[in-house]
């Protein structure tokens, strides 16, 4: 039973703008539905004897630094390495139909 179709691969990989051969798209949709079907499986288990936990380290203390104040980047500074700008802004291009 597959979970996912191949036509399914190749729109994700479309909207991703990735290029895969016709063996790529095949072996992708082999293993996303190996690892779905497992997904699916382990969302049968019973886990109702499990205590839940926000953590995989419940118990242990989570180290925090002290927060410090510095000085930012001047805008100037933050747009030095940037390929294009605007009006002080990043310029990036148009993703959105």
């Amino acid at each position: 039973m597959a979970i996912i179709t191949r036509e399914e691969v190749e729109h994700v990989a479309l909207l991703a703008r990735l290029a895969f051969s016709p063996d790529e798209l095949d072996r992708f949709t082999a293993q996303l539905n190996d690892i779905l079907g497992h997904v699916t499986r382990l969302g049968g288990l019973d886990t109702s004897a499990v205590e839940p936990t926000a953590s995989v380290l419940s118990g242990a203390a989570t180290p925090l630094r002290e927060d410090e104040v510095w000085e930012g980047l001047t805008r100037e500074e933050a747009l030095a390495s940037a390929p294009a700008t605007e009006k002080g802004l990043f310029k990036v291009p148009r993703v959105l139909e």
